[in-house]
């Protein structure tokens, strides 16, 4: 239950952000550039990490950092992607950087295969500099920001306790 029920919460979360940004999406018309696009991406693969933590209880201090890693890297990515972002919003205006939906996007989302439903969340339409969209005075990717560095803690607690639990040779201690 240390294991499976945090990692049950953390994936409902990162469920629950991807339908608030869907809500603001179709029901605001805040529209994802590129950043968003990205940190959505993030968060989605974490949560899938968060659902295999969920039903694979590792017996091995290997599993442990296998998904220790994988959730890491995802809170890292949407982490650092948010903090570009949040340049682009609130730094000096600079035309080097760009972000906007003109910019090349590393998926082909008019190749045929795709459902409609994941071409809506993934295809980049706003400007990054612009700020569309503020929940108590704050901006989204500061949210992300804050919300991908809360994950990285929660996984390095939760796999630092389960990393304690098991023998080194991995077998239970």
């Amino acid at each position: 239950m240390r294991w499976r029920l945090p990692f049950l919460l953390l994936f409902l979360a990162c469920v629950g952000m991807i339908a608030f940004a869907l809500y603001h999406q179709y029901v605001n018309w805040v529209m994802p550039c590129l950043m968003c696009v990205y940190q959505r991406l993030a968060v989605i693969a974490y949560g899938l990490v968060a659902l295999l933590a969920t039903s694979w209880l590792p017996r091995s201090r290997t599993g442990v950092a296998l998904i220790g890693v994988l959730a890491s890297a995802a809170a890292l990515f949407g982490a650092a992607t948010a903090a570009w972002n949040i340049r682009l919003q609130y730094g000096p205006a600079d035309p080097s950087l760009v972000c906007g939906s003109s910019l090349p996007f590393p998926i082909d989302l008019n190749a045929p295969g795709w459902p409609e439903w994941f071409v809506a969340l993934i295809r980049p339409v706003g400007d990054c500099s612009q700020i569309d969209f503020t929940l108590f005075g704050v901006s989204m990717p500061i949210w992300t920001l804050l919300t991908c560095i809360g994950l990285l803690a929660v996984t390095f607690v939760l796999c630092r306790l389960r990393w304690r639990e098991l023998a080194p040779w991995g077998g239970r201690a």
